[in-house]
């Protein structure tokens, strides 16, 4: 199955699940995604996504980064996000493996969904 098919296939049924959660109130939400890649690969992709505005892009040092970033609560805002990020990653040789839905950039106070899983 095509990748980008896939992902909007499952960020299509997993947000039904985020929009049925109370702790999902809101028009907003944030995305955490899951990548594994080289340090100096995510370091680049670390970069690029700093320079956007996402969070949580220190520490690629082991293989993995876990950015974050906010967007609003439809299924065409997140997969536009999440196939920018894949383009990025993509050039970069970096995997996504996972998407998230969290209720806060917090790691300690979020609850999440998992919106996408390669």
């Amino acid at each position: 199955m095509d990748r980008t098919k896939a992902l909007d296939e499952q960020v299509r049924t997993n947000l039904a699940q985020v929009n049925a959660a109370p702790q999902f109130a809101g028009n907003r939400l944030w995305l955490t995604f899951y990548l594994s890649g080289s340090p100096e690969n995510l370091q680049q992709v670390s970069q690029a996504l700093a320079e956007s505005g996402w969070l949580n892009v220190d520490g690629c040092e082991g293989g993995f980064l876990y950015p974050k970033v906010q967007t609003d609560k439809t299924e065409t805002a997140i997969v536009d996000v999440a196939l920018a990020a894949q383009d990025l990653c993509g050039a970069h040789g970096v995997e996504i493996l996972n998407i998230d839905a969290d209720t806060s950039c917090d790691v300690q106070r979020s609850e999440f969904v998992t919106l996408y899983q390669s």
